[in-house]
This record gives structure tokens, sequence and C-alpha cells, in this order.
């Protein structure tokens, strides 16, 4: 039903910048308004937010829109929230103020203490309850580190002074001034605590980590009611009636309602997720995270592989060949190149994710000649990320070809990586003409738990913007002599067993 003059807010807490979107009734972008987010790393492989920022970034991104759109506040009918997952935020729960800084999903501290626990049994009960593999990634290992290195945090998590969640328990306390914590079943699957199959914290997996927690967030629905946004922050209450994770809201968002529809989004890193349909995902060695994407009526499942260097392998590249205009450049200069004669980059600069989660492996750039020059590497930089993506999609689909694969993403700017990608994987890619299918999808969940539509039906009838993009040669032999590459440093430097 078409609500004239009011607006749906989806905010999207990233990992470097907070955006926050307007969507009229109708389910079209008005506007965006943004705001950077500093990292910081204060030790080797520790990586720091000031959650504090997070919020205050938030608040005048709405403000902003409002402003910009004439609006007032009471005009906004709901507030979505999307946010980076696995990241731990711990405040006050009197005074609501962070007691440290966010600990980032990319920080490794933690990693000792888990590599400790690796044994068959451990890695079956996280695998068979979470979906997930042993990996200071998630957020038990930074709370195991945290009961060992910061006792007085510590105690107060464990009598209840303190309160501990993920981006969005931290942002929904933030904003309802405290008044709700809790979090949906997509973040929490996160967490490498809670059972994706009973939707419950597990204590076996607490008492797995040694965790002793005074308390939980409440887990509700993707679409349910968290409270609202307090009138003193933004002057009007506005309910809040969305939460998902980051990757979860863009697969949202791109309207992969359906079993084995699929996205990829491309950043720093790639994310590629599958909707695995309503029924648990079938545990399998295939080095496939299973995951929940959101719950509605029913938990929607999925599948995700994640792929840790994609646009950053072509940052690399422009300051080690000193190309100038960084990620850009690099594909601008692939592309004057057309090939990358037979260069082969594997970039496991901080190892391998999916599917193979290698992290002792290292990168390696094979095939060089006297003739090699920066434009060859620069294309085997840009097949790298094609081939890591077609690697997952490999595993996802069982070698079945699918009919069509939605990408956003920095990378998707570039028409001639797109056309690379599509070629490489032999399939069409449709790639989306906004560059907010997060936020756009966590907008969409709140319309949703706030009745503007009613079902996923509604949904689908909205307009997604965006090109198909069709394989116009063959990389079969290409890709497969960059798997054997990938293979041989395994083979000689990898974790032997998992």
């Amino acid at each position: 039903m078409s609500r004239p003059h009011e607006i749906i807010l989806g905010i999207d807490q990233g990992t470097t910048n907070t955006k926050v979107v307007a969507l009229d009734t109708k389910g079209v972008i008005l506007a965006d308004a943004v705001r950077p987010i500093a990292t910081s790393a204060p030790e080797p492989g520790f990586v720091e937010q000031d959650a504090s920022a997070m919020v205050a970034n938030v608040l005048a991104c709405i403000r902003e829109l409002l402003d910009r759109l004439a609006l007032k506040p009471s005009q906004v009918l709901a507030l979505g929230i999307a946010n980076q997952t696995e990241t731990l935020v711990v405040w006050d729960a009197r005074t609501g103020d962070p007691v440290l800084p966010a600990i980032v999903w990319q920080c490794r501290r933690g990693a000792e203490e888990l590599e400790r626990l690796r044994s068959d049994d451990t890695l079956r009960l996280i695998r068979t309850r979470t979906g997930l593999d042993l990996d200071p990634t998630f957020t038990a290992g930074k709370l195991n580190w945290l009961k060992r290195h910061r006792p007085e945090i510590w105690q107060g998590l464990s009598d209840g002074r303190l309160r501990w969640g993920t981006v969005d328990s931290w942002l929904i306390s933030a904003l309802s001034r405290g008044k709700t914590y809790a979090t949906e079943p997509g973040n929490a699957s996160r967490t490498m605590l809670f059972d994706i199959e009973r939707l419950a914290w597990d204590k076996d997996l607490c008492a797995l980590f040694d965790l002793d927690l005074g308390g939980f967030p409440d887990v509700r629905r993707s679409d349910g009611d968290f409270g609202t946004a307090s009138v003193e922050l933004l002057g009007a209450a506005i309910p809040i009636r969305g939460v998902m994770g980051d990757q979860q809201a863009a697969l949202f968002g791109h309207g992969c309602f359906a079993a084995r529809e699929l996205k990829v989004t491309y950043g720093t890193g790639a994310f590629l997720w599958m909707n695995a349909g309503t029924a648990p995902p079938k545990l399998g060695g295939d080095g496939i995270i299973r995951t929940i994407a959101w719950q509605t009526e029913r938990t929607c499942y999925a599948y995700e592989g994640f792929v840790m260097y994609a646009g950053k392998i072509l940052d690399w590249l422009s300051e080690r060949l000193s190309i100038e205009g960084r990620g850009a450049a690099v594909a601008a200069l692939a592309e004057k190149a057309g090939t990358s004669g037979e260069v082969l980059l594997v970039p496991a600069f901080q190892g391998l994710a999916s599917p193979w989660w290698q992290p002792d492996v290292r990168a390696a750039i094979l095939g060089l000649s006297e003739a090699t020059g920066n434009g060859q590497i620069a294309h085997a930089g840009l097949e790298a990320v094609c081939y890591q993506i077609r690697a997952v999609l490999d595993r996802l689909s069982g070698g079945e070809t699918l009919p069509m694969v939605k990408a956003d993403g920095s990378m998707t700017r570039s028409a001639y990586f797109t056309q690379l990608q599509a070629s490489v994987l032999g399939t069409p890619l449709f790639v989306s003409a906004s560059d907010a299918m997060t936020p756009f999808g966590c907008a969409l969940m709140a319309g949703l738990g706030s009745g503007c539509w009613a079902s996923l039906d509604d949904l689908r009838k909205i307009p997604r913007p965006g090109e198909t993009i069709s394989p116009s040669v063959s990389y079969q032999r290409a890709y497969e002599d960059w798997t054997k590459a990938v293979d041989l440093l395994i083979a000689g430097y990898g974790r032997k067993g998992q």
C-alpha cells in the first residue's frame, strides 16, 4: 500500500563507513548519506573501532537525510539496521557507554587460545551446531580473549553490569537508550555460540569457550519489534523493525528469496552467498559456511563463501607496482594488456579463506618471464579475484550450472572486470546499478516488519535496475592451471588436516 510523505530508513554500519538510505513506500531509493568510520590497529593483528562513533555517524546521516528531503522525524515509518557481523561491542548496562573499543571481525586476537581447542571433536561440535569453522573472526573467540586478558571487564560481563553484543545489538541499545537488548538470528549465527537448528544460544558452546556470561541478547525475528529510536535522539519515537547482518541484507536486497538464488558482493574482500532454503543445510566438509540469512515467518538459511582478498589485490598491486589511481587504475591497465600472459597470482597474503581455509599459506606470483610487464601482472590480479569466486561457486553449486549470479560492490563498476568474471564463471552476471544493496535490503526488511509491504511477493515486484553480462570466452584451462598453483602452495605450506 502507498503511504505518501513517509519514508523508510536503512542503516548500513559497515567496516569502512556508515551509510543510510531513504526509501519511499514504493521501494525507490530517494537519497543516501555516508560517513567514514576509522579503524585502528594498536598491536599486530588487532583491529578496533570506536563504537560511539558508529552511533554518532548513524544519527548524523539520518539528520542529513531528513534535512535534504525536508521531512520531519515523524514521517519515518521505520528504521532498518544492517551491520558488519561478528564484531564485538561491550557496554555498561546502566550508562550505555562502551567500555572498550569495538573488536572488529578482522581482529585476530584470540587465535592462539582457539588453536589450543582444535581437535576433531571440537570441530565437529562447532560445525554441527553453528555451521561455522573454528576461527577468531567469530565473536566467541573475542569473548574468550577478553576473559583471559581483561578480567575486570569479564567480571562485569559475568555479573550483568556489562552487556555484550554484535554491532546490531549495540546500535539497537544505543538508539533505544538501553530499553532494548536484542539481536536477530542472522547476527546471532555469526557468534559461534548459537545453534542454528534449535535457534537458541548453546550452553555446550559457551562451556567449550569457557564463557560464563551473565546475559545474552534476546533473539527476535529479523522483521520483529526492536523497540523505538529515542525521541531525545531523533525528535520522534521511530520504530526499529528490520535487523540483519550486512551480507544477509545484500542477499535480501537483491531479491534472492528462493533456494539456490545467489549474489556476490565485491569490496576489500568478496562474499558469495546462496539462499539455502528453509531447512537447515546438511553438514558437508566442503569449506563452505552454513549460516542463517534471516527469519520472518520461516527461517531462511544460507551458504557463504568468503574471499579474503578481492579489491584489496588491486590496491596491493597499485602500491607495489607504483600505479597511480589505486584499484581503478590497475583494472584499466589490465584491460589495456588484455591478457595475463600465463602469469598466475595466488592472493594468500593472509592465508586462503573459502573454500580452502588455509591460514598459513602465503601469496605467490608464478609464470613470470623476461617479457612480463605490469599489465600482465595486473591482469593476473583481476583473474585471481574471478578464480576465487569460481572456486567458491563450484563448491556451492556442486558443479551444476546456475542460471544467474547477481553482483554488486565497488569492483563491478569496471565493465572489463564484470565481463571477465562472467566468462570465468561461464554463467551470466547480473550487475546491480546500485551500490547500496545492503541498506536497501534492511530497509525492505523494516518495511516488511512495519506493514508497508505484506509479503516477499510484494518485495519481488520492486524494480532492481542493472545489466546482465553474458560469458564471452572460456577460461576453463586457465582456471585449472590456477587451481593447480593453489594446490601446490597448500601441499608445501598449508595446514595438514582440519
